[in-house]
């Protein structure tokens, strides 16, 4: 399993990289905003996209609404503090949208509801 993780905060992509290793033997790469994200979902194949929205250069929902344009199906999720931006990214294109913070619990939510 290979998964991205794209958040320009760089402790909550340590967390959830060191969360996510717990959970699934993955590679994981990580991107501090989407237009870097962009790049590496272009460049290599994913098993999960898991995107912040609130970034610089390009936001969560602006990189799924893309990667979904390009034709790319596999499974994203995008996470944010704000709640109500889990309508947005419903429409945008993601799988799920899980609320920051967190935890183990919800990444193994996610992940069974994703069947992954």
């Amino acid at each position: 399993m290979r998964i991205l993780i794209v958040d320009d905060e760089s402790s909550t992509r340590s967390t959830l990289q060191r969360l996510m290793a717990k959970l699934r033997n993955a590679k994981i790469d990580m991107a501090n905003n989407g237009a870097d994200g962009l790049k590496l979902a272009r460049q290599h194949w994913y098993d999960l996209i898991i995107t912040d929205y609130h970034m610089p250069k390009m936001d969560g929902i602006d990189l799924i609404y893309t990667l979904r344009q390009e034709g790319y199906m596999i499974p994203m999720v995008l996470i944010s503090g704000d709640p109500a931006v889990g309508g947005y990214a419903v429409s945008a294109g993601a799988n799920l949208f899980l609320h920051k913070p967190i935890d183990i619990d919800d990444l193994r939510t996610m992940l069974d509801m994703l069947g992954l």
